[in-house]
């Protein structure tokens, strides 16, 4: 017998199935935004109502685990997502670091 769909949106394309994703842990989890970035800070994916962009970049730039960017409190780990370094930033609370490189890792290898 087949397993019933557990997810109610879903993509093909990679790009936004890792918002998609993100989307859900964010939601999960409780926290307001959540970004992730290469180790040069370049967006990887992002959600959440502030600027996802710039506060990946903030994230993987920083040598502090947790700091305050315009009255948000940041919360960063570095990951590593098929041997590719990355950094997660979290807005509120740190993120479940891997729910987030098991379920990236299985979207990229689609």
């Amino acid at each position: 017998m087949r397993k019933p769909e557990r997810r109610n949106k879903r993509s093909e394309k990679a790009h936004l199935a890792l918002n998609l994703f993100l989307e859900s842990v964010r939601k999960t989890e409780g926290i307001e935004a959540l970004a992730v970035t290469t180790e040069d800070g370049f967006l990887v994916a992002g959600v959440g109502e502030t600027d996802v962009e710039w506060m990946g970049a903030l994230g993987a730039s920083s040598k502090r685990k947790v700091f305050t960017w315009e009255k948000l409190t940041l919360h960063v780990q570095r990951l590593e997502v098929n041997r590719v370094p990355m950094f997660v930033t979290s807005v509120g609370r740190p993120a479940k670091t891997a729910s987030v490189k098991d379920g990236f890792e299985r979207i990229l290898a689609a």
